[in-house]
């Protein structure tokens, strides 16, 4: 079973595939070589369900990919239904989804933002995080997809904290924004 984390950053950057000339089931996620700290995390997720893990460099992209029929299976399952799965989660692993998915979503400017084709999910989130830490978002529609964006700075530091985002603890405007002022 795959971890909330691990979930969130698939479903927001992974793919799987059946071949059908090898009968093999694929899943994986290639992140470019800057953001690889990313996809060594995601190789560390799938080595702890014991999956083996072949984690390669192509071109700028680095990939960490596992053949495995029922993380195949989940993982589909999971997409079908991204809602209902965020909802079923407690309130600390609803907090590892979004750290994963920030990781596969996010970007850090002077704000935060996700974007993502799924509007229902980005609404559950912003409610969420509403609820749980008291930080306001907002969903916007940006050309095919959606964005769920913070811009208040106290409401950013309380996402920072909250969340485990490796996109987020490397930039350098986290570091900047988690600074300023007093929440």
């Amino acid at each position: 079973m795959m971890s909330p984390y691990l979930v969130g950053l698939l479903f927001g950057d992974g793919t799987s595939n059946f071949g059908k000339k090898n009968k093999a089931y694929a899943v994986w996620i290639d992140q470019h070589e800057r953001n690889s700290k990313i996809a060594e995390k995601a190789k560390s997720e799938f080595e702890n369900i014991g999956l083996n893990v072949h984690y390669y460099t192509y071109l700028n992209k680095v990939r960490a990919m596992v053949y495995s029929k029922s993380i195949f299976h989940e993982f589909n399952e999971i997409r079908k239904e991204p809602v209902k799965y965020f909802k079923s989660l407690g309130k600390k692993k609803k907090f590892e989804f979004i750290s994963g998915f920030f990781d596969a979503e996010g970007i850090v400017t002077d704000r935060l933002v996700l974007y993502n084709g799924n509007k229902k999910l980005l609404e559950a989130i912003k409610v969420f995080l509403e609820l749980s830490i008291e930080v306001t978002g907002h969903v916007y529609r940006y050309g095919k997809i959606h964005g769920l964006q913070i811009y208040r700075r106290s409401d950013i530091k309380k996402f920072i904290l909250k969340t485990n985002s490796i996109k987020i603890k490397n930039s350098v405007r986290s570091s900047q924004l988690r600074n300023v002022g007093e929440c």
